[in-house]
């Protein structure tokens, strides 16, 4: 798998791993550089010829860009048709052009694209250098899987081949396909069937849960991204960016805001979030049936006003006469909040509703409802409920499934509240199945939370 990310460099003797091709350069300084004149010469003559792909006449002049070094102002490049690396300065005055011939940015040009080397001046430099229109790219590929034994790609339902050559790279830095994980999103550029760059374009991190004996047992919410299960100090796979993260048990709990950056690893001590307590949150339930008996944690309450809650984790129960028993946990992190609860099973035509609440802390982004997602906990309440609970979350990641699949793309199509309640089940059981360690990725979560945020937005 081909890992050359070699740094450029304007001086006369820079050695540069692979050919390196300046015909000007190499008349004067044959013994400095890497390459000679009859290298060049090969290379003229090679322009003349291409290699079949597939139906796909690949020509001397279709490079994979390895480097782009902005400051020395140069590219390092493989050539498709022969896997020789090369080296070409540019300048200020260097045309670049995108795939259909428009002027772009020379940043464009980064690592992983296929181009086309096109005129060059005397002394060897690019005058000017386009994106090749026999290349394809997906920029955001997040349902992927990868068969190494038989050299095989799948994008979709797609498959694809690729090479010992393969350039997988990540922020600048050398990657094996086995470094990639379902939480990545992808660039792939290829010709016809055939892959030749596979670029992170959102990559991930972990989150490191310290000091966690207040809250294990109970949940820790991260964004819209991940809802899971403490377990003593544990470690979370999420993709890389800013959220607010939430615990919340025995009436203890609160929200930070953290970073995840891509291939490192935040720690974040949760007795800093424990605050004063027990603390207690105004949750206000709104039924759909009228006359409907409400349980929490087995004790019959009077829900025409707000009831009290201890923050921590409660579990919900709704009878009616005519209805399925609805039957969820609940997550209290938050002063207040409004629960939607859609009862169904009217007809008889589905089966008791299980799964798990989420509610709204305060402070951060603001829901519909009036109260905030501090933690974004609370704009999943209604969602997970299985019905609208008008508050709005914050836009969802690419999820994931396990193994080397990435993220699948979830529904398009709006669910039933049977449906929402079956997959929210997968989040949070009786058993608490939903713990994800050190050594497990949160995909799962990723996954489901995607689907239902989806679902809820198409309803």
């Amino acid at each position: 798998m081909m890992l050359l990310l070699a740094g450029c460099g304007k001086s006369s003797n820079t050695v540069v791993t692979g050919t390196y091709y300046n015909p000007s350069k190499d008349a004067e300084n044959t013994a400095q550089t890497v390459g000679t004149e009859a290298d060049a010469n090969d290379v003229l003559d090679a322009m003349e010829q291409g290699t079949e792909q597939e139906g796909t006449s690949i020509g001397a002049d279709l490079f994979l860009i390895t480097n782009n070094d902005m400051q020395a102002e140069c590219l390092i490049l493989t050539q498709l048709n022969s896997g020789k690396q090369y080296m070409y300065n540019y300048t200020i005055a260097t045309r670049f052009l995108d795939k259909y011939g428009s002027r772009m940015p020379v940043s464009g040009f980064d690592a992983g694209r296929i181009i086309r080397v096109g005129e060059k001046d005397k002394q060897g430099r690019l005058v000017e250098a386009q994106i090749s229109d026999l290349a394809w790219e997906y920029p955001d590929v997040t349902r992927y899987s990868v068969d190494e034994e038989h050299g095989a790609f799948k994008i979709a339902d797609t498959n694809y081949s690729y090479d010992e050559d393969l350039f997988v790279v990540s922020d600048g830095s050398p990657l094996q396909l086995s470094d990639l994980t379902a939480l990545d999103t992808l660039r792939v550029v290829g010709i016809d069937k055939k892959i030749y760059s596979i670029s992170v374009t959102t990559g991930h991190g972990s989150l490191k849960l310290v000091n966690t004996s207040v809250f294990d047992g109970s949940y820790i919410q991260v964004g819209s991204k991940v809802f899971a299960q403490i377990t003593g100090e544990m470690t979370i796979e999420i993709p890389e960016g800013t959220y607010t993260a939430a615990v919340a048990n025995n009436g203890y709990g609160g929200s930070t805001e953290i970073t995840i950056t891509r291939g490192q690893e935040t720690v974040l001590d949760l007795e800093t979030l424990k605050g004063e307590g027990p603390k207690y949150g105004s949750i206000l339930f709104a039924v759909n049936v009228e006359g409907a008996w409400l349980q929490v944690d087995g004790q019959l309450v009077d829900y025409s006003q707000p009831v009290e809650l201890q923050y921590g984790v409660h579990t919900l129960t709704v009878t009616a006469d005519g209805y399925d028993t609805y039957s969820k946990k609940l997550f209290v992190n938050s002063p207040e909040a409004t629960i939607a609860i859609g009862m169904t099973g009217e007809s008889g035509s589905s089966s008791t509703t299980t799964g798990s609440e989420t509610q709204s802390s305060e402070a951060g982004s603001s829901t519909s409802t009036g109260e905030s997602a501090d933690g974004q906990a609370g704009s999943l309440a209604g969602s997970l409920a299985g019905s609208h609970s008008g508050s709005s979350s914050s836009g969802s990641s690419s999820s994931s499934s396990s193994g080397s699949s990435s993220t699948s793309t979830g529904t398009s199509d709006t669910m039933s509240d049977a449906a929402l309640d079956a997959i929210v089940n997968e989040i949070l059981d009786d058993d608490g199945e939903s713990t994800k360690s050190s050594n497990s990725s949160s995909s799962d979560y990723l996954s489901t939370l995607t689907e239902l945020l989806k679902a809820i937005k198409g309803s």
